[in-house]
């Protein structure tokens, strides 16, 4: 992270950034085989409302009880061996579009902490930060919060690093010049990265193991780097943006449709820098 953004902020940006939207990919979020967006939101209404009415955090035996009987099994999981907590919820409500996050944490429970009956304890949950807090610079980090409106989108993005890099790169390339904070809170600036991130929600070419963008999972917590969906044909700057969109292997005339369209994203991007 960059120097002089201390962690505690850094933690509050990339997880609960704005009080609108949050991040619970490092609860298993999408770490389902089902796990386009209709699905995985009304998998956490569901478990949100059997929550409230099941379970109490005072209450270590009906939250052990209530971990039994949600806790997704190995065989539904992308990854397997990856915990995936069944006490990550809708923290507003059962609004779909709001804030998803821990159930069982003390903020959400005037204090009372359940979280060692999930599948971290409370110590790991309170210390373990994602790796893009210490990869993306503090301008990309804004750009994203502003960017991004709902909490399903957000989390696939700011865990994506390397997506948010590239397209920076490229708009920079285009530009001759890489964005400063001025003209990334235009908004204008707003509007076009929206329009890219957008892409990350409903991928026409995505590959159905494609959630997690360039990484392939495997069996257990294994993974591997996914194949180039340009195939044998000539690779170009912007398939990178491809590969971190979770794209499939591509036909000729798919490979040219999906160029274009993150090209044309990045260019309207690089546009309204100035």
């Amino acid at each position: 992270m960059d120097a002089g953004v201390s962690e505690s902020s850094a933690r509050r940006a990339l997880c609960h950034p704005d009080g609108k939207k949050s991040c619970g990919a490092c609860c298993g979020m999408y770490n389902h085989r089902k796990s386009d967006e209709s699905a995985l939101m009304a998998r956490l209404v569901e478990r949100t409302r059997a929550f409230r009415r099941d379970a109490s955090v005072e209450d270590e035996a009906s939250l052990r009880a209530f971990r039994v009987r949600w806790e997704d099994p190995p065989e539904v999981k992308l990854l397997g061996e990856l915990a995936s907590c069944p006490f990550l919820g809708l923290l507003d409500g059962l609004d779909p579009t709001g804030r998803v996050g821990c159930l069982v944490h003390p903020l959400q429970n005037q204090g009372v902490d359940g979280r060692d009956c999930g599948v971290y304890d409370r110590f790991i949950c309170e210390d373990y930060l994602c790796a893009a807090h210490a990869v993306l610079k503090r301008q990309e980090v804004e750009l994203v919060i502003a960017a991004v409106p709902d909490s399903y989108l957000y989390g696939l993005v700011i865990t994506n690093p390397r997506l948010i890099r590239t397209f920076f790169d490229l708009a920079a390339t285009e530009r001759g010049a890489y964005p400063t904070v001025r003209e990334l809170a235009r908004d204008e600036a707003i509007a076009a990265a929206r329009g890219f991130f957008e892409l990350v929600r409903d991928w026409p070419y995505r590959d159905t193991d494609g959630i997690f963008g360039a990484v392939v999972p495997g069996e257990g917590l294994e993974t591997s780097r996914r194949p180039h969906p340009a195939g044998e044909q000539e690779v170009k700057p912007v398939d990178t943006l491809l590969l971190g969109l979770g794209t499939r292997k591509l036909s000729v005339e798919e490979l040219e449709d999906a160029r274009g369209r993150v090209y044309q994203a990045v260019l309207s991007f690089a546009a309204v820098l100035g």
